[in-house]
């Protein structure tokens, strides 16, 4: 699956560039905007910077899926822009990140992508219910999505039944590092990727004020029931 680079500042693309070819990804296409994309084979890549958070990106959004309806794509956004706004840009893309997030984020992004999934932000009307600011965003969480953008998400992205914040999945695999496992052993026994399993861990983390696995074990083993695997 080659990785394709877009972006407005030639240096972030030679540095996207850098980090995808450090990993051993195929890179292919490499400009300015989304419009000099040709169209490009379903199981292709986009990392896609902007610094654009109005009308001008959705459009150019927009159009990218008009000519690559199927095409996975990964936004990076500037940090300047709202939560609300790059969840409403999730329509259009696989994953949002913003651009403050390390090397190893963008790279656990393109393998989770890649692997089916999309890491999806809170609804806008979430966070208004949750009272969040733009200084405070939400985690993000990851869900199935093997028939493009617009596949129905299968975990809840705001308070669980358990009242935690956190999603069934994320309990689930919170309640298993209590057990000792491995991420490997999570991701055989969920069936999903260790960079899923991953994702889930710093979201969780996040939630709870973790700053380690065994802070979270410890936090899961008082407040969580034991897992029920489906």
């Amino acid at each position: 699956m080659p990785v394709h680079i877009v972006g407005e500042s030639r240096l972030l693309r030679d540095m996207f560039l850098t980090i995808c070819e450090a990993h051993d990804y195929d890179t292919g296409q490499c400009c300015g905007t989304l419009a000099e994309l040709p169209p490009l084979p379903q199981q292709d890549l986009v990392l896609f910077y902007s610094h654009d958070t109005g009308a001008g990106l959705e459009a150019a959004l927009q159009g990218f899926r008009a000519r690559n309806g199927a095409v996975h794509l990964i936004l990076i956004t500037g940090d300047d822009c709202p939560p609300p706004v790059q969840a409403g840009f999730s329509r259009y893309a696989e994953a949002v990140i913003p651009e403050r997030k390390s090397a190893d984020a963008l790279i656990a992004a393109v393998q989770v992508v890649q692997d089916g999934y999309r890491i999806v932000l809170p609804d806008c009307a979430l966070e208004d219910k949750l009272g969040n600011s733009a200084g405070n965003p939400q985690p993000t969480d990851t869900t199935p999505c093997r028939s493009g953008p617009a596949a129905p998400e299968r975990e809840t992205n705001g308070a669980s039944r358990g009242g935690h914040g956190l999603s069934d999945r994320e309990q689930l695999v919170l309640a298993k590092l209590t057990e000792g496992a491995t991420n490997k052993s999570i991701a055989n026994e969920l069936g999903i990727c260790e960079a899923t399993v991953k994702v889930h861990l710093r979201t969780c983390f996040r939630k709870i004020g973790a700053k380690n696995r065994t802070q979270a074990a410890l936090w899961a083993s008082e407040r969580l029931s034991p897992p029920t695997t489906h």
